[in-house]
């Protein structure tokens, strides 16, 4: 049998070698026009001058909840983690820094228009968040805006903006996941100690409605004062604060945190302590064991020098956010970027179990939230038997009907 040669069309026999380099040569003249013409997106991580919350002594303090770090590495973990994803989708993402002085918002805008990103990832507190989004209408490229740090429900409410996504979760959200496991186990009676401050006093106002929502009663509610002054020594005495009989448990409502970490085994009677100290309500735990979180914890830890906190995991998600959107929608352009993230449609693996997404009504992406103390994750929630009729994840934080917000 003779072995079969393709012809050329001048009647000369083509040979195969030549034949599978010209092949072999046009692929990869495919290849680099794919990559030359590579949508390249702009993350810009914007900080402000000064933060409360960042300063060296509140790092080192590491109050449960409250950030331990700059949130830069865990940006970076996840930029590292998506190449081949971002590459195989034809897109890359670039990752960019400013820090804020907050000197003026209309001195933020244009430093913002300079770099000209197509995503924001803030890290700043409530009032900085507030006076960006005043100065929006000012911005020349409308970002999609990630707010992981700021857990204030007015966010997501009466003040919402459709360009803002919320990947920290909100005060509501924690305040749902722990009224929801206490009603679970039957220990409805809750004795409450507030702080002086006016976070606190808001706080309070936000677990409140947590409990409503979850049957539980306010045995008794005390204020509590971090104080030397020997007038107020009943006030920062948590026997004296505690000694109510017939509780169950005791609610600790801190911002700050000092007093808060005081009170496990301090109390008057043998009971657990919840909220700003004791079983903590958390969006990430550094010994999260399941679904992948390990790797994703030593990753962070080799980045970082540090443990993973919440603050960090939403950081991280958001960047995994955006790579998921570019990747299930590579043709999109950034509006019908944002409106497929606030639709839902896009689901976005947290290493929690399951996915997570966003919330039309508010931006805000639903997610499990832990339970912790110290040495571990106690609860992950929501709890085993909660029910909702379209998402069980929504049995935590503002819902639908719920929600002040008023623009989608």
């Amino acid at each position: 049998m003779r072995a079969f040669r393709a012809q050329h069309p001048s009647g000369r026999v083509r040979n195969p070698l030549a034949t599978l380099a010209t092949l072999a040569m046009a692929g990869l003249a495919a290849l680099c026009a794919v990559q030359t013409q590579a949508a390249t997106w702009q993350a810009l991580l914007v900080t402000a001058t000064d933060d409360p919350r960042h300063t060296r002594l509140r790092h080192e303090k590491a109050y449960p909840g409250h950030p331990s770090g700059p949130v830069r590495p865990a940006l970076d973990v996840a930029l590292e983690e998506s190449q081949m994803n971002l590459e195989s989708s034809g897109h890359q993402l670039r990752l960019d820094a400013l820090e804020w002085d907050g000197a003026s918002a209309s001195a933020l805008v244009a430093d913002i228009n300079r770099k000209a990103p197509h995503y924001l990832v803030l890290d700043m507190p409530l009032a900085q968040q507030q006076a960006l989004m005043a100065q929006f209408s000012a911005l020349k490229t409308k970002p999609v805006v990630f707010n992981v740090a700021e857990g204030a429900d007015v966010l997501r409410g009466s003040a919402c903006h459709t360009n803002w996504l919320h990947t920290a979760p909100s005060q509501r959200m924690l305040a749902d996941a722990w009224a929801q496991w206490l009603s679970s186990r039957g220990w409805r009676d809750v004795l409450w100690l507030v702080g002086p401050s006016p976070a606190d006093k808001a706080l309070r106002e936000v677990w409140a409605a947590a409990i409503k929502r979850h049957g539980l009663k306010a045995k008794a509610e005390r204020s509590f004062v971090l104080s030397g002054d020997p007038r107020q020594r009943e006030q920062g005495n948590p026997r004296l604060l505690t000694a109510e009989p017939g509780h169950d448990a005791v609610l600790v409502l801190d911002t700050d945190g000092e007093f808060a970490r005081t009170l496990p085994y301090a109390t008057a009677l043998p009971r657990p302590v919840v909220g700003s100290s004791g079983l903590v309500p958390l969006a990430w735990h550094p010994q999260w064991d399941r679904y992948g979180a390990p790797q994703l914890n030593r990753r962070f830890a080799k980045q970082a020098k540090r443990p993973m906190t919440g603050h960090d995991w939403a950081a991280w998600v958001a960047i995994k956010s955006i790579v998921t959107v570019l990747e299930d929608q590579p043709k999109a352009t950034l509006p019908q970027q944002l409106a497929a993230l606030r639709s839902g449609q896009v689901t976005v693996d947290g290493f929690k179990g399951g996915t997570v997404s966003f919330r039309a009504w508010d931006g805000q992406l639903r997610q499990p939230i832990f339970l912790a103390h110290g040495d571990g994750v106690a609860v992950q929630t929501p709890i085993e038997g909660a029910m909702h009729p379209r998402d069980v994840l929504d049995t935590l934080g503002t819902d639908e009907r719920e929600s002040t917000c008023k623009t989608r």
